[in-house]
């Protein structure tokens, strides 16, 4: 048994150093290079230093709308992640926590999400919410157009954070609902012998009790102003002002054979989010 928990340990660390470590310290020795035709790069020395930096600064003024809407659309996640999905995620882990009937069958529903690929998920929401999905063939039913409600270049920003709280909510209910396991059985037993009402257990107690957690997850939603990218491609590819800062440096990567400048302009994010998370 030791053996194979070495082994497994291993194996994650591995991971960690080689597709982490590794990639961001490769990012960053990358932002000081030039890329050259044959395929290879070269330091960058003397007043040249600093010249993909420059360049960011350049490409921001001549282009000060789009950037200006990345940031915005970034920030944006930030807001849903931590304003939005986790008061959810605290409301209906307090009740999975409280057992209530089929709290199991819910707690996989939830976690459903988090498991599995993206592009599968942005398909199944996508398919969904459409025209001849069940959400659109329902308000159709009504007498609700839906062809040009969801996913649509007016309505596309909110559906993809309607997304991201779905997908989002699973990931926070494990913890939270793990968090609160640990909360001791005497206080809350004194709880319901004291006649404390449920909503009062939840602010005065279980919160308090529950608050690391909280904090960690909410730093994990400020990450989003940077980790979120793939989402806004797989559900409107056609709509830029959906970018994020995220996908932004995914496509200027994608493709292209000079990797000099995205990866500094990852590392000029990185050195203004960083200290802020």
């Amino acid at each position: 048994s030791t053996i194979f928990v070495i082994v497994m340990l291993a194996y994650s660390v591995l991971h960690f150093l080689l597709m982490w470590v590794g990639v961001n310290f490769n990012s960053i020795l990358l932002s000081f290079k030039s890329y050259n035709r044959n395929g290879t790069y070269s330091w960058l020395t003397g007043s040249r230093f600093f010249e993909n930096f420059e360049m960011i600064f350049t490409n921001i003024g001549k282009d000060v709308d789009n950037y200006r809407s990345m940031l915005f659309s970034s920030l944006a996640f930030f807001v849903v992640s931590c304003f939005v999905t986790l008061p959810i995620s605290l409301f209906f882990s307090y009740f999975i926590f409280k057992k209530i009937l089929a709290n199991g069958f819910f707690k996989v529903i939830f976690f459903l999400p988090s498991i599995i690929p993206l592009i599968i998920l942005t398909t199944i929401y996508s398919i969904s919410v459409g025209d001849n999905g069940p959400v659109g063939q329902l308000l159709n039913a009504i007498g609700i157009n839906s062809a040009n409600l969801f996913l649509t270049h007016q309505s596309s920003s909110w559906m993809i954070w309607i997304f991201c709280v779905w997908a989002g909510i699973g990931y926070d209910v494990i913890l939270l609902t793990a968090g609160m396991s640990r909360i001791p059985r005497d206080i809350l037993e004194s709880c319901k012998m004291d006649g404390v009402p449920s909503f009062w257990e939840f602010i005065r107690i279980v919160i308090p009790l529950t608050w690391s957690t909280v904090t960690t997850l909410f730093i994990f939603g400020m990450m989003s102003v940077f980790t979120v990218f793939l989402q806004p491609w797989y559900l409107a590819p056609k709509v830029n002002t959906t970018w994020t800062i995220g996908t932004n440096i995914y496509f200027a990567s994608k493709g292209g054979r000079a990797l000099n400048a995205p990866a500094a302009l990852g590392l000029f994010y990185s050195v203004i989010g960083a200290p802020i998370i």
